[in-house]
């Protein structure tokens, strides 16, 4: 009779921690975008650095990125591959504030921006970039969205992320703005205008060491 209750108080002990278990982990931290909206930023011509960002431009509300693809007041429109002086020459022109980032520190720069709220445009497969849609730190499983097929949003374990992000080279594209708390998409182009996020970097969430390129 004793050994059956042992076993019994062992068992609701393995119950309660793996209960304590499930609370703790971290929510999934992901874009919110609907698939009309990934959509917008379908693969036209090669241009899949501009699109990236324009992705993380309505997430973050900076409708200075978001617009990249069109002629709009924002600036005349971005078509066509790009390096990384090319995207901090437009982002300059544009007033786009953001960090531009080269190097195996992207590691680090990616995980912080998704881990904020502000997910980036990511070096993603050969010669090409995509969107890091959203980030699981417990499973460590990354969402990227990828331009050329937005409907979807695959999934890739540390490794097979670090492996995509290698066979582009290792640059990214992070926004200054994190994404407001309840945000609002409009449809820019019916003559509606956005609200402006003015959310600043929280002291709480430090921004990694020594960027390559300057902000």
């Amino acid at each position: 009779m004793k050994c059956h209750k042992k076993i019994i108080i062992i068992m609701l002990l393995h119950l309660m921690l793996i209960a304590t278990n499930i609370s703790a982990k971290h929510p999934v931290n992901k874009m919110e975008l609907t698939e009309e909206q990934r959509c917008w930023f379908r693969n036209p011509d090669g241009s899949c650095v501009q699109c990236s960002i324009g992705m993380c431009g309505v997430h973050t509300n900076t409708p200075e990125a978001t617009t990249l693809l069109w002629d709009t007041e924002y600036g005349p429109r971005v078509r066509g591959g790009s390096g990384p002086s090319r995207v901090a020459d437009y982002m300059n022109k544009r007033k786009i504030k953001g960090w531009n980032i080269t190097g195996r520190q992207t590691y680090d720069w990616m995980n912080w921006a998704a881990n904020t709220g502000r997910f980036a445009a990511i070096g993603a497969g050969g010669n090409h970039f995509q969107t890091l849609y959203g980030f699981d730190e417990d499973d460590t499983q990354y969402y990227v969205c990828n331009n050329n097929s937005p409907k979807r949003i695959d999934e890739y374990s540390e490794s097979g992320f670090h492996r995509l992000h290698e066979a582009s080279g290792e640059w990214c594209v992070i926004l200054e703005k994190s994404a407001p708390q309840n945000p609002e998409y409009i449809a820019w182009w019916k003559g509606k205008r956005p609200k402006r996020n003015n959310d600043k970097i929280s002291p709480n969430t430090p921004v990694p060491e020594s960027p390559i390129a300057s902000k």
